[in-house]
């Protein structure tokens, strides 16, 4: 198979492709993708009536010996996880052709434009994603062009993506032209060069490339725009990697710690050090968002104002009244406890406690709220008064009582601010 894969149809580049029309096979339906290199068509077979996607690639704009490359790799990859071509390539007036698999649903670079994506298909993307580069990797190529724009669709719930694009496809360790810029995709040897020599291949390029593509599908966007220490973005990564920081950057709050021990290995600046695309089928189980983190999140948009809600309430009472329904109802409890002692009832009422009994921590609270209520003091003044009275009218202990009665009138009461040296 390796083999196979290598022979890049060097022997047909000397020969003539056949020439032929695009009206003579398939049935032009629409135009979806049109480029200065050339224009990709939804078109329909004639023979089978099978939708196929034909990527025509301008004659003038291409080297023909990279289209049959790309061709030759896109028709003898043999993975559920990467879109095949067929094996006709032809040529006419204007375009080199050949048909691809259609994806009904588009590209993953249209989808995140829009929106992010869960974290349950984050997951089955990285992980159909993985299995293909590692499909690849095992025959030592590497993809050397994975964005999400290369990876397309099949089903609506992205239980269904697969690797498109071979072009920067080739052998790993072989020195090839620097391509061009992919923003957070290119690793940071890519761009620390000037741009105009070329590079050596790996596979740490897609493990690289793998890594970011996790980042920027669940947050919808790439975590920075190059990956020089020149990028903010980045640079706080790289402090944050470098155990030079233990503060995790902002993007990656959300992320659980194996998720972050993922993202780590996975962007090691270093190309020798990182980890291969087929490691992450080991974090595939984990949870990779934390999940009080939406929770918290959603108080934080609302923080201040429940703040403030919580200072309105109290200042307009709204605590005394719940406290004021809490003795009502236990006034209400003792009331029917006191009904039942009169009526005298017995038997299973007796024995079973009933539904509003309360526990005794509560029965001291509502002893509490009873004598610190505001309405108490009246009553107790009341009270005194009406058995000051009773008690001056009462001889046998006339002197005894108002012995009593002038004594604490004239004695100081005892306060929480009396000192212990006064006592």
């Amino acid at each position: 198979m390796l083999a196979r894969l290598e022979s890049t149809a060097s022997g047909s580049s000397s020969c003539d492709l056949p020439e032929e029309s695009l009206s003579d096979h398939y049935d032009i339906i629409t135009i979806l993708n049109h480029g200065r290199m050339g224009n990709v068509y939804l078109a329909a077979d004639r023979s089978s009536g099978e939708e196929v996607v034909l990527k025509a690639i301008c004659r003038d704009m291409c080297r023909r010996r990279e289209v049959q490359r790309e061709h030759h790799y896109a028709s003898h990859f043999d993975h559920p996880s990467i879109a095949v071509a067929t094996s006709r390539l032809f040529q006419t007036d204007l375009y080199l052709v050949y048909p691809m698999e259609y994806a009904p649903f588009g590209d993953l670079g249209s989808l995140l434009r829009s929106k992010a994506i869960d974290e349950v298909r984050t997951r089955w993307v990285a992980e159909q994603v993985a299995s293909g580069l590692a499909y690849m990797h095992s025959f030592q190529l590497v993809h050397g062009n994975l964005v999400p724009e290369n990876i397309l669709i099949f089903k609506a719930n992205l239980s269904l993506v697969k690797i498109t694009d071979f072009g920067s496809t080739c052998r790993g360790g072989a020195y090839v032209r620097r391509r061009t810029n992919n923003g957070a995709y290119n690793p940071p040897e890519l761009c620390s060069g000037d741009g105009s020599e070329g590079y050596y291949s790996g596979t740490s390029l897609d493990s690289w490339a793998l890594g970011v593509l996790i980042i920027h599908c669940l947050t919808g966007i790439q975590p920075w725009a190059t990956s020089n220490v020149s990028d903010q973005e980045y640079a706080a990564f790289r402090n944050w990697q470098r155990v030079k920081s233990t503060r995790v950057p902002r993007p990656f709050k959300r992320f659980t710690v194996r998720l972050l021990r993922l993202l780590r290995r996975l962007l090691e600046p270093r190309g020798w050090s990182r980890y291969a695309a087929k490691e992450v089928f080991k974090y595939l189980e984990d949870d990779w968002l934390i999940k009080s983190r939406d929770r918290a999140d959603s108080q934080d948009f609302s923080g201040a104002a429940s703040q403030s809600q919580q200072q309105s309430w109290l200042q307009s009472g709204v605590t005394q009244l719940t406290l004021r329904d809490r003795r009502q109802h236990l006034q209400q409890q003792q009331q029917q406890r006191e009904r039942r002692q009169q009526t005298g009832g017995g038997g299973e009422e007796a024995q079973t406690p009933p539904q509003g009994r309360v526990s005794s921590p509560r029965r001291f609270l509502a002893e509490l709220l009873r004598f610190t209520s505001p309405t108490s003091s009246v009553r107790q003044r009341r009270r005194n008064h009406a058995w000051q009275q009773h008690s001056s009218s009462s001889s046998s202990s006339s002197s005894s009582f108002s012995w009593l009665n002038s004594s604490s009138s004239s004695s100081p009461s005892f306060s929480a601010s009396t000192s212990y040296s006064s006592v």
